[in-house]
């Protein structure tokens, strides 16, 4: 459903974006990360209760356990692409959508353990779709590693047994030409080199004589030259038939598949959809366990805007970040640095005007509350304490900050009329409205007359409105008027500066006269200011200050009572929660830590290695100097974390063991070990390769291999 234009211009200076972006960040796929931007309030009462009633009981969960989340991603948009593209899907993407059949598996049972202590999170997963014959038929002719199996079909299964019977052919010619006396100076090196399936060997060019086949290849510098010997020709030239028919029969493969898939789109769909809405669900409860947050109980429209300790929740986000101390419990602490504040409205007070003091907090307030109300009605829980309450609105309309538009011709006045008249033309008694700084823009005398008639019809419309005005004129209007209540920034007398607390029931003020006492504003002129305004002022003046000075007097009582009941509360649960995130980011976050060091000491080294080959030209008196360059730069890559772990598992090596070759993706048995130069002779499909300690690995997919 699309939001009316003021809803929208609404969400655009509360600055609901950012809160979408904070909420994407938890998600743990990109389909969480979809759905979180686009969330937007709903209107719904029994469709916003079973959201929030997923993320709290989700929250609960979180604490005993995991969710399974591997596996998700978006396999919906390429089957689309599927379609239009008229070609059989890849492997790897077929692997895809069985891990998200398998992940839909894993969250129904996770989700559905225990339906009467949480039944939100039992009806979510009982919509989760299972597609038995596409989870066990795929990885049946396809492995993890995104490779067609020889078994998924007897045709590709012979067409591979015979491909490896012309590469053992190949092999042992190879090896034969290999040790011809008369060739051994030819080579630039014993290795082989694989180009488009046919097997070539690397011979100096002013050898070029010595063996006889076709050149397939030369290098840049035209040194060497890549020969297919004439002894292979014929079976290399089977061999490429038989890739192709391999080739073939794999295609036939892809696209039975792909059918079958595609015959299964509404139902991937479907799942998919249920799963990017639990993966935002988890999103959801990862913040509000991050900031102990709490859904609010949403009411009728007509009902009660309750919000007890309320912060900013972007504030509060930002703040996780000022955290300096390691001592620093982290929730509490970015609690007690974004300022909350207390407020109702509604029932018999339907409009509250705040006043204060510029740069006190006003426009902060007012976006705490218009955005809390906004996740709210998406969903979201809030920063707010257990117990507050938020209407359904239809209609939220906010008009905040400087909106004055060069475009437009409009000024700062003439931008606030324009959403005032929006106002006017389409708020009910359904609708919250936020205005900031009422009035301002214009002549004080005028902005006052103007802002009361607007009241008037807001009160007669019956609307739910938080105004903030720095019009000192409009104070009175709570005073006159029923359902209309005054509120203050309050403003600390002693140091002058704004404290960012709200104050329910007393008007604020701007606090000029002390200001400029406390500056050195001679006396005499300051008592001439004060004679004006209290010949001025209605003799409510002093009432008020009474009052003021008795509601900072409780609230700075309420505040420390506060504090210390959190102090009392402790962070036990905190520490708790924390210490199971890191210990669960630790083993992921090394890894990607040694990667990220191994690759970069890997690009150092590549980008040295031209320079090292050029040193090599120097005399002889430098070479020293070189050798131990070269050697420093080796020890380097060797150093890294993930390359002591190579080293010792290369070094912990014997002959015929199997090792990992990731540039080929595949095994290969050891045939020699030369642990002074770092180097091995690996036999990869027969072909006996130099490779270096950095160029293996630990054998990956050995679980699967062992299991098909």
């Amino acid at each position: 459903m699309t939001l009316p234009e003021h809803f929208q211009h609404a969400l655009r200076v509360l600055e609901y974006d950012r809160l979408r972006e904070v909420l994407a960040s938890y998600a743990a796929s990109a389909l969480g990360r979809g759905l979180a931007a686009r969330i937007e309030p709903l209107r719904d009462r029994e469709t916003l209760r079973a959201l929030h009633g997923e993320t709290m009981e989700l929250v609960e969960l979180l604490r005993a356990e995991r969710l399974p989340l591997a596996g998700l991603s978006d396999v919906v948009a390429e089957l689309r692409d599927l379609v239009e593209r008229g070609r059989p899907a890849e492997p790897g993407f077929l692997y895809r959508i069985v891990d998200l059949i398998r992940a839909g598996r894993s969250l129904h049972e996770a989700l559905s353990k225990d339906p009467d202590l949480f039944p939100h999170l039992a009806r979510l997963a009982s919509g989760i779709e299972d597609l038995p014959d596409l989870r066990e038929d795929i990885p049946v002719t396809i492995d993890a590693r995104g490779e067609v199996r020889d078994e998924a079909s007897p045709k590709l299964a012979e067409a591979r047994v015979r491909i490896r019977e012309r590469r053992e052919v190949i092999r042992k010619r190879i090896t034969a030409v290999f040790r011809r006396p008369d060739l051994r100076r030819c080579f630039q090196a014993e290795g082989v080199t694989v180009k488009h399936d046919r097997y070539l060997l690397p011979v100096k060019a002013e050898h070029r004589s010595q063996l006889r086949g076709p050149i397939r290849d030369r290098s840049q510098s035209g040194a060497t030259l890549y020969i297919e010997p004439d002894e292979i020709v014929q079976p290399g030239d089977e061999l490429i038939d038989l890739v192709e028919d391999e080739r073939s029969e794999v295609l036939r493969i892809l696209w039975d598949l792909t059918r079958r898939v595609l015959e299964k789109r509404e139902e991937i769909e479907r799942l998919q959809s249920r799963l990017a809405r639990i993966d935002f669900t988890y999103a959801k409860a990862s913040w509000a366990r991050a900031f102990d947050l709490e859904s609010p109980d949403i009411v009728d429209a007509d009902g009660a805007l309750k919000l007890e300790d309320a912060r900013h929740p972007y504030l509060l986000w930002l703040a996780r970040d000022l955290r300096r101390d390691i001592r620093d419990p982290g929730i509490g602490a970015a609690h007690e640095r974004v300022v909350s504040l207390d407020l109702r409205l509604g029932g018999d007070k339907r409009i509250l005007i705040v006043t204060g003091p510029n740069t006190g907090g006003k426009t902060v307030a007012l976006k705490t509350v218009g955005l809390n109300v906004l996740l709210a009605l998406s969903g979201v829980p809030i920063s707010a304490a257990p117990g507050s309450t938020v209407p359904l609105y239809d209609d939220i309309f906010a008009d905040i900050g400087d909106e004055q538009s060069i475009e437009q011709s409009l000024s700062t006045f003439s931008s606030h009329l324009r959403q005032v008249s929006q106002v006017l033309r389409h708020a009910s008694d359904r609708s919250l409205i936020l205005l900031d700084e009422f009035g301002a823009g214009t002549d004080p005398l005028e902005g006052a007359a103007l802002g009361r008639a607007l009241l008037d019809r807001f009160r007669e419309k019956g609307l739910t409105a938080i105004i903030t005005t720095h019009l000192g004129s409009l104070k009175q209007y709570a005073y006159l008027h029923e359902g209309v209540e005054n509120a203050a920034m309050e403003f600390d007398r002693e140091t002058l500066k704004p404290t960012y607390r709200l104050l329910l029931g007393i008007p604020g003020s701007s606090n000029a006269l002390a200001v400029a006492r406390r500056l050195g504003i001679d006396e005499d002129v300051l008592q001439s200011a004060e004679s004006e305004i209290a010949a001025a002022e209605e003799p409510t003046r002093e009432i008020i200050s009474r009052m003021e000075r008795s509601r900072r007097r409780i609230e700075k009582e309420r505040r420390k009572a506060e504090r210390t009941r959190r102090r009392l509360q402790g962070d036990a649960r905190v520490y708790e929660e924390r210490l199971s995130e890191v210990e669960a980011r630790k083993e992921t976050l090394d890894r990607e830590a040694e990667l990220e060091v191994d690759r970069v000491v890997r690009g150092v080294k590549e980008e040295l290695q031209p320079l090292l080959l050029r040193l090599r030209n120097v005399p002889q008196a430098h070479r020293p100097l070189v050798d131990e360059l070269e050697e420093k730069v080796e020890r380097l890559l060797v150093s890294t974390p993930l390359g002591e772990k190579r080293e010792s598992f290369a070094r912990s090596l014997r002959k015929e063991d199997e090792v990992w070759v990731p540039k080929f993706r595949c095994r290969g048995t050891v045939r020699k070990i030369n642990k002074g130069e770092r180097q091995l002779t690996v036999l990869v499909e027969g072909i006996p390769i130099e490779l270096g300690f950095d160029d293996v690995s630990w054998i990956e997919g050995a679980s699967e291999a062992a299991g098909s």
